[in-house]
């Protein structure tokens, strides 16, 4: 059955505690982290201090998702405050993609720098978390091939992250099954993830092309049923 992942950066941040524990009894599998710099993604979100908040009042596994030019500076704070997945993203050395006034997506510079990718996973994996890959939509499921039976979850962005008020972009639906595939035919273990437009109504659409966690933000935080949100999304 598809997990469920709650994205409290559309929670209400003055009842966080009674709202990502109120996920948690509704069915909730997973609380997301949307971790922004201002650099790589036009906007800042918060860090490791509201992200404690989250973690201390909700049992429920934390997944970190960086968007961020500079994880390294991130990781032993994440992990410190109990994080169970660091997740980062390939373009962290890319090239910035201007998508209008104040908004941009990083893409994939042509050499990619495998070394400092290999760097990252392996200090995630030394501070004791499960380490996540993050896909832009622009980025080819095959730039990600090197790296995947290193990792334990791959987060493909249905949108540009950064920012709200988008639109779900239909390609992921390509790079879901092109890496269900790739698992399957390669024996590997590792999560599919999506984040970004995620709703009840595609959620089963997005679950059947091989995705095993949806992020929901608003779609979740903004229903009035959180129980009878997950069930939709579930069934």
């Amino acid at each position: 059955m598809v997990k469920i992942a709650p994205s409290i950066l559309a929670a209400d941040f003055a009842r966080l505690g009674e709202q990502v524990r109120a996920a948690k009894a509704a069915g909730a599998d997973m609380i997301h982290l949307d971790i922004m710099d201002g650099h790589f993604v036009p906007n800042i979100s918060f860090g490791a201090d509201v992200a404690q908040a989250s973690i201390q009042s909700c049992s429920l596994p934390h997944d970190a998702h960086l968007m961020v030019t500079d994880p390294e500076d991130y990781i032993d704070n994440f992990a410190r405050i109990g994080a169970e997945y660091i997740t980062f993203h390939l373009e962290i050395d890319g090239i910035k993609k201007h998508l209008g006034e104040r908004r941009w997506v990083y893409v994939i510079a042509e050499d990619l720098n495998v070394k400092r990718i290999f760097e990252i996973i392996g200090r995630i994996r030394s501070v004791g978390c499960k380490v996540g890959l993050t896909l832009n939509p622009p980025t080819e499921i095959t730039r990600v091939l090197p790296f995947l039976k290193d990792i334990d979850l791959l987060l493909l962005m249905a949108v540009h992250p950064g920012f709200a008020g988008q639109q779900f972009i239909p390609g992921v639906f390509d790079k879901i099954a092109a890496a269900d595939d790739i698992r399957r035919e390669n024996g590997l273990q590792f999560e599919i993830m999506v984040d970004g437009g995620v709703d009840s109504d595609n959620a089963a659409e997005l679950h059947a092309a091989g995705a095993d966690i949806l992020v929901s933000g608003s779609s979740f935080f903004k229903s009035t049923d959180y129980a009878e949100f997950i069930r939709q999304a579930k069934s």
